[in-house]
């Protein structure tokens, strides 16, 4: 018999030898994928609800939870078809129903058919709505041995065709699946995992921030796992909508095992289905679901990070089993709030900070005994009067300092609370010790969190200790590969140890990552500035101005200064002025530029005025080549000593 090949779009549906290709090349699937594909293609145009995917796929009285597979499944298809889900070109999900094939769908000419006029006349139909599925014809067997199974055969007649399915089937399918579940090989050693990021099942975009979020909590979960390595959610998110296939993704991460899912929040209730691959052989090895109500939202997110954990025999020390195993009821209007301010908070900048702020004061009014979102205000104070320098330290501190207590108040072991702690200490008290004191807390309830390597490396950078902050930020890198902060800041450790060349050689590798990150050019303008490349320098700042605009207005006139460009370097001095009528500017910038100018008296007045405000950027003068001008001075040892470095890095 004739292998029947059907084509749609770029693609070629060989059903005979279970072959999918596309441009002459094969396109890999798994079983489940191709038998879904099969069955949808079967029923083009008409919808196939979930119940009959079991059905057909498994048998109605399966005993395997099977709904992530399907989700799966589909994500998989979508994969192999680079179709978005938004505007679907092959498969249509049809929400809280099924899905339906939409491409057209025609038969190709058999290459080898008996009667070749016969077969470009059949070549010429478009394939009906429903094609019927027979058993292929195998061979007569040359011996007693039982017959091997042949794939499942596509025909069109012209009469119309019908679905032909058998329990002999069904008995197949569910025998099968209890083959591959019960004997399937050894598992191998699993070290590494990423969770990508849940789908969001809703079918509702205004859900995605919930499913995000539950995403990021999954992975916070987990990298509190000392046994296993768990990329962050900079790198994974973005592979949101990805078509990669799970073998790329796992490459590109350096992982061993890949978690996919989905979370579907209807009325009070939240299900969360999740899979487990190998990585490295694209190969399924579990799955499972969990319902619970919205309020036992934090449980179920324990559940699902203990299973895994389970799955990937990672070793667990006490106190972790019993973080995983600890849970307490949640306000969920109270939880939505604070994953809506999580995604703001995450966008980084002033309008998107401001809006994290009420979401996160909203999540505390309806329950006072949140303290993430506690923590979430502490990070907003804290980012506006020291990331992004949009505030006065002294007006911010407060407000923070008060979040942050409450937060550790009401959850001594919260790890994000203890990292926002050694934050607030380190810029805004220069309290060095006890910073450190509470990095190294963050670390050890988180030992897999990014963010805190990378912070406690900034710390260490400032304090000289060069060869420690490397190794942190090199396992920040490690956690988040994709990310670019931790990639950036390995550029600043190079300058602070006076290794412009290997900066800029950094700075350039983060540009070549990520071509929109405008940070890398403000270390590509510092590497040259370094190295008095200063055309270099300058053109390099020209590209951050948009973004950085008072940094820009600074740093542009500090080098027009040590350039020799006195008039030039004197506008950008009266434009920062302007600027600080309208916005918060640090003294520091005032004070950093006059020692470019060789005014030295103007820029120890700035200094004084930075530490009576308590300027964050003062964290900088121990290391920071800007200040190696006045670093002879006497007054500047004096201003080290009142800022309470350690001797070490006076």
């Amino acid at each position: 018999m004739e292998s029947t090949r059907l084509k749609f779009g770029a693609y070629e549906l060989d059903v005979g030898r279970y072959e999918l290709n596309r441009g002459g090349r094969a396109v890999k699937l798994e079983r489940i994928p191709m038998e879904l594909l099969l069955l949808l293609v079967e029923r083009r145009g008409q919808l196939v609800t979930r119940d009959e995917i079991v059905a057909q796929l498994w048998g109605k009285d399966t005993f395997l939870d099977v709904d992530n597979s399907i989700n799966t499944a589909i994500l998989k298809l979508r994969r192999a078809f680079r179709d978005d889900p938004r505007d679907p070109k092959f498969i249509k999900t049809l929400t809280g129903n099924g899905y339906r094939f939409v491409a057209p769908v025609s038969v190709v000419p058999a290459e080898a058919a008996a009667n070749p006029t016969a077969a470009a006349a059949d070549s010429t139909e478009t394939l009906p709505a429903a094609v019927e599925a027979v058993p292929a014809t195998a061979p007569e067997p040359s011996s007693p041995a039982a017959p091997a199974l042949s794939p499942t055969d596509v025909r069109v007649s012209k009469r119309g065709v019908k679905v032909i399915a058998g329990s002999v089937a069904v008995l197949l399918a569910v025998l099968a699946a209890w083959v591959w579940y019960s004997r399937s090989p050894a598992r191998p050693s699993l070290r590494s995992i990423a969770v990508l990021p849940l789908q969001n099942l809703s079918g509702d975009p205004s859900q995605e921030y919930f499913a995000d979020g539950m995403t990021d909590e999954l992975i916070t979960d987990l990298a509190q796992i000392h046994s296993l390595r768990v990329i962050s959610r900079t790198s994974v998110m973005k592979f949101k909508q990805t078509t990669k296939k799970l073998s790329e993704i796992a490459r590109e991460l350096s992982v061993d095992a890949i978690v996919e899912g989905s979370v579907l929040r209807s009325g009070e209730n939240i299900r969360v289905t999740a899979q487990l691959l190998d990585g490295r052989q694209d190969r399924h090895l579990w799955a499972a679901s969990y319902e619970r109500p919205l309020a036992d939202v934090i449980g179920l997110q324990r559940q699902v990070a203990q299973a895994i954990a389970e799955q990937v025999r990672a070793e667990l020390t006490p106190r972790e089993h019993a973080n995983l195993a600890k849970s307490h009821p949640t306000n969920a209007e109270a939880y939505q709030a604070m994953l809506k301010g999580r995604l703001y908070f995450n966008e980084r900048n002033q309008a998107a900070e401001e809006k994290a702020l009420e979401y996160f004061k909203l999540a505390v009014e309806i329950d006072p005994t949140n303290a993430e979102a506690w923590t979430g205000i502490a990070g907003v104070y804290a980012s506006l009067g020291a990331d992004l320098g949009l505030l006065p330290p002294g007006k911010v501190l407060p407000l923070a300092q008060a979040a942050i207590a409450k937060a550790l108040a009401i959850d001594e072991n919260l790890a994000e609370a203890h990292l926002q702690q050694a934050w607030i200490r380190f810029w805004f008290d220069w309290d060095w010790k006890g910073a450190e004191t509470e990095f190294r807390r963050a670390i050890e309830l988180n030992p897999g969190d990014s963010p805190a390597h990378r912070m406690y490396s900034y710390y260490l950078t400032l304090m000289a200790r060069t060869e420690e902050a490397l190794a942190e930020d090199r396992r920040a890198i490690d956690l988040a590969p994709l990310d670019t902060l931790p990639a950036i800041h390995l550029a600043r450790i190079y300058l602070n140890a006076r290794q412009p060349a290997k900066a800029l050689e950094q700075s350039n590798r983060v540009l070549k990552m990520d071509p929109a990150f405008n940070g890398s050019y403000l270390f590509i303008a510092r590497s040259y500035e370094a190295q008095k490349n200063w055309p270099e320098a300058i053109a390099a700042f020209e590209k951050t101005k948009s973004v950085y605009s008072v940094w820009y207005v600074a740093e542009s006139g500090r080098i027009l200064a040590e350039s020799g460009r006195r008039t030039e370097a004197d506008s950008s001095l009266k434009r920062l002025r302007e600027l600080s009528q309208r916005t918060y500017v640090s003294p520091v910038h005032f004070a950093t530029l006059h020692a470019a100018l060789g005014e030295r008296q103007l820029a120890f007045d700035w200094l004084e005025k930075a530490y009576r405000e308590r300027a964050t950027a003062l964290a900088y003068l121990a290391v920071d080549y800007e200040f190696d001008s006045l670093r002879p001075d006497p007054r500047f040892q004096d201003l080290l000593r009142r800022v309470g470095f350690p001797a070490s890095v006076k």
